[in-house]
């Protein structure tokens, strides 16, 4: 694929790599003086870090909200609607679970609950986002707690290493690996009959901080970890940092994801190669 790749964080260093994208389809700049050399664009581009959101609200919705939007926009004015498709990476911590009231996962058309501005942020622009995609095909990810090979700090095996105490609830998480399968798997579908569509990605299954940090632990790069109890956290914590689970039929009928038991295994003797390279 000719992927023009927004962004350099932690997801867009993975599938630049991922997808062998050359410096020239490789956006780190403003959004809003984007050109699309591409008929697919994937936006990684965005503020993450809940903390930093919460005391830089302006800054956050600049980029979360108004610059997403602004791309967009770009786009539809650089492209054909119909051999064309704009990617746009969210999130899954738009909900506070871990599972809605009929106890199965968040679908992608559940009403959002956000706990604190970045969610907030989240939600707010994938709305806008599908109020401009009448005729357009335009995929909105919504990904949880993403990991991957890379010794990055966003990473959230790096996130996990660093806790002493974890909690041992259910969530969804998502390798890397999964999302660049999602774009490959919907570049191809039919036509790119998107039209607007929240897609949420994950490792099929459950799993809890807790039971990672024992995974990381019997790999040897952290002491293994202490419980911590869910209400505890919360009393601590500000902002909330909040527990989902994902279901999407069609997302799971389209990727055919991996197990997280299968897959976090797997990711994690790769990140530890990469934790000890020099």
């Amino acid at each position: 694929m000719k992927v023009l790749l927004i962004g350099r964080g932690h997801l867009g260093t993975f599938l630049k790599k991922r997808f062998a994208v050359p410096d020239h389809l490789h956006y780190t700049g403003e959004l809003a003086d984007i050109k699309m050399f591409s008929n697919l664009a994937v936006n990684t581009a965005g503020k993450t870090s809940l903390e930093w959101c919460e005391a830089n609200p302006t800054e956050t919705f600049r980029c979360n909200v108004i610059a997403p939007l602004m791309a967009f926009r770009q786009f539809k004015t650089q492209n054909h609607p119909k051999h064309s498709l704009f990617v746009h990476i969210s999130s899954g911590c738009v909900w506070d679970g871990p599972f809605p009231p009929i106890g199965l996962g968040f679908t992608p058309n559940e009403p959002v609950t956000p706990q604190c501005f970045y969610s907030w942020t989240k939600a707010a622009c994938d709305g806008l986002l599908l109020q401009e995609s009448q005729g357009w095909n335009l995929a909105i990810l919504r990904p949880r707690q993403v990991y991957s090979p890379l010794a990055s700090p966003r990473n959230t095996l790096t996130k996990i290493r660093t806790y002493p105490k974890l909690i041992r609830t259910q969530n969804s998480m998502t390798s890397a690996d999964t999302i660049a399968l999602t774009i490959d798997r919907i570049a191809m579908y039919p036509d790119h009959a998107l039209n607007g569509r929240i897609i949420n990605v994950y490792d099929r299954g459950v799993i809890t901080p807790y039971e990672v940090g024992c995974m990381l632990a019997t790999a040897g790069l952290r002491e293994k970890p202490e419980l911590l109890e869910k209400k505890d956290l919360d009393l601590t914590l500000k902002p909330k940092r909040v527990d989902t689970v994902l279901e999407d039929k069609f997302f799971e009928d389209l990727v055919r994801p991996p197990k997280i038991e299968d897959e976090m295994p797997r990711i994690i003797q790769e990140y530890k190669k990469a934790c000890l390279t020099p």
